[in-house]
């Protein structure tokens, strides 16, 4: 597959027009000018259309609650992360004694290995101040948000927020060396900010090089691939416009010439 072909639309850039079809050709636009059409490609050349819309993330969070209390009793649930690309799982484990614990002391004393975990870098979790009858932990960030927890004994589990993953964040997107293929003359490749991105990927199949008999030109599987600004007032225009392609309502006027 050839190299993926970016183009990134700011929030103004963001607009039902920055996708349209004319005599055929899909067009993708920045602006509204003359010279405003970055890319263009015949619409039967293209095999699918998708969307992906940003998401800002949810770390998630739950709260763990002791027993029946009892002495001399194992109060404890797993808790697992990715953490720096490993998933990790921790038993959270706390043994009374011969004399009957409080729901504080419980949670006190599973409060103590988690920071002890935390402390060692193998769990990201903020740790709660001690003194409370039940235990709420939460991911330290989004960027740790698939914290999940499960009870084993005498403890029970209740998710106080499902982990969401973050997507089409601009720190993201910059760290994946995302760039613009089509910059402003004079100016550096327009790189993403800290927006959240809609992505919209048209999988083209378009000429690129020779080869075959009398040097033909073959057909080369392209993605073409769209960031636009969900910060814009107008993101959500764009998206109809994707819905169309998508569901195929687009109407034949619309697509005059492409022979679909």
């Amino acid at each position: 597959m050839n190299r993926d072909i970016n183009i990134i639309l700011t929030t103004a850039e963001t607009v039902a027009t920055a996708v349209d079809f004319v005599d055929g050709l899909g067009r993708i636009r920045k602006g509204v000018g003359t010279d405003s059409v970055k890319y263009t490609f015949p619409w039967k050349k293209v095999s699918a259309v998708s969307r992906v819309n940003g998401v800002a993330g949810a770390e998630g969070e739950y709260t763990i609650t002791p027993g029946t209390l009892a002495a001399d009793t194992e109060y404890s649930f797993y808790l697992t992360q990715v953490v720096d690309g490993e998933t990790i799982t921790e038993k959270i484990v706390f043994v009374s004694g011969a004399t009957t614990p409080t729901a504080i002391q419980i949670c006190d004393a599973w409060r103590a290995v988690v920071a002890a975990h935390v402390n060692a870098g193998r769990l990201a979790i903020d740790i709660p101040a001690v003194g409370a009858a039940t235990l709420d932990l939460d991911a330290s960030s989004v960027d740790n948000y698939n914290l999940t927890a499960v009870a084993i004994s005498n403890a029970s589990v209740a998710e106080d927020q499902a982990p969401v993953a973050p997507v089409g964040r601009g720190a993201d997107l910059l760290a994946a060396d995302v760039v613009d293929s089509f910059p402003e003359p004079g100016s550096a490749a327009a790189l993403p900010t800290a927006s959240l991105y809609n992505l919209y990927t048209f999988e083209l199949m378009m000429p690129k090089g020779n080869g075959g008999f009398n040097e033909q030109t073959s057909d080369q599987a392209v993605l073409l691939k769209v960031y636009a600004d969900q910060a814009s007032g107008t993101s959500g225009a764009l998206d109809g416009v994707i819905d169309t392609i998508i569901d195929g309502t687009y109407t034949a006027a619309e697509l005059l010439g492409s022979n679909v």
